[in-house]
């Protein structure tokens, strides 16, 4: 009996301990990019100007399939870099994907669209 109680208790301090690390997007909140990255770089973190093509690359980075899901052409992509400022503006595709305004950079003010993924891995709060 003294096992289960122990076992039980246990389950509750990690399930409560896992709920206190979820990370809220709001709208409005300002986020800096602090990965590394280099808007010259083929390897720089981007934004997208469809929502559909971010969907899509989300899609595709779940299940794998690279050629049917992710064909975005190169021009339809903001790449950013470090140290650039984005603001959420709202979520779309069931909060897969973000749209967001850059507030710094060379698109300064226009809307584009992040993966939420992206945000979680290469952002910060501001």
């Amino acid at each position: 009996m003294m096992k289960k109680l122990l076992i039980f208790i246990a389950l509750i301090n990690i399930s409560d301990i896992s709920a206190s690390k979820e990370i809220v997007f709001n709208e409005g909140d300002q986020w800096v990019l602090e990965a590394r990255s280099n808007r010259l770089s083929s390897d720089s973190k981007v934004l997208y100007h469809m929502p559909s093509d971010a969907y899509h690359t989300y899609y595709a980075r779940e299940f794998g399939d690279w050629d049917t899901f992710s064909i975005v052409d190169s021009r339809d992509i903001e790449r950013l870099s470090k140290g650039d400022v984005i603001q959420i503006i709202k979520s779309e595709y069931n909060e897969k994907v973000y749209k967001v305004k850059l507030l710094s950079g060379f698109n300064k003010n226009r809307n584009f669209y992040v993966i939420a993924e992206d945000l979680l891995n290469y952002y910060k709060p501001s």
